[in-house]
């Protein structure tokens, strides 16, 4: 990161994208700013003011998003429409009900041989039902959670929204670390969540993008 003092004849800020630079100006003074995928992210929403964009779409758009909106004038044609790619992918139990079941009650069965052999003291046989026991219990706990709730793999959604709000507050971190104003005002117009949205509060001019 860079920082060069410029004319201050206005505080209108201004990002400026230059292949794998961004140049950002703001109250006379121009920053360096590498343009990763934070940052690619960041601008598109601020191109892009009062238009909701999910993490899985933002990831998918290339600069000059609108082209993706060609055959609308704005961005408020694309709400009306309500167009958007598929924004949410569904969790994926790791097990089903019966399964679990199925196992609740070979552990029943496990238990009642284990006391049995145990009170007839054949710790040998016992030993390897023991392990059958810690098998059975050790699935239970990692598929079924104590209060009766199946647990989910990961989906690919929020793995997404991870990513992707995770490149955005770096970048917003990158630019406070220069202009903790400017990162404040950017904070305060940006709705991060599984849905990002930009509402603008100060004016900024996107060009190269």
């Amino acid at each position: 990161m860079e920082t060069a003092i410029l004319s201050p004849l206005s505080n209108m800020c201004t990002f400026h994208c230059k292949g794998k630079l961004v140049f950002l100006s703001y109250g006379g003074r121009e920053h360096k700013l590498f343009y990763g995928k934070g940052m690619q992210y960041l601008i598109t929403l601020i191109a892009n003011p009062d238009l909701y964009i999910s993490c899985a779409n933002i990831e998918t758009i290339k600069p000059m998003p609108q082209r993706v909106y060609s055959q609308f004038s704005s961005s408020n044609e694309v709400q009306i429409h309500q167009l958007e790619v598929q924004s949410s992918f569904p969790s994926i139990p790791l097990t089903d009900l019966q399964t679990v079941k199925e196992v609740k009650q070979e552990l029943i069965r496990v238990i009642d041989t284990l006391a049995e052999l145990e009170a007839n003291c054949d710790y040998a046989q016992a030993d390897d039902i023991r392990d059958q026991y810690e098998k059975l219990v050790q699935y239970l706990e990692q598929v079924y959670k104590p209060e009766g709730k199946i647990r989910y793999f990961p989906s690919e959604g929020k793995k997404t929204k991870k990513r992707v709000l995770r490149a955005i507050n770096r970048s917003l971190e990158d630019i406070e670390k220069l202009e903790p104003e400017l990162a404040v005002e950017l904070k305060n117009s940006l709705e991060l969540g599984t849905i990002l949205h930009y509402h603008p509060k100060i004016d900024i001019e996107v060009l190269g993008y």
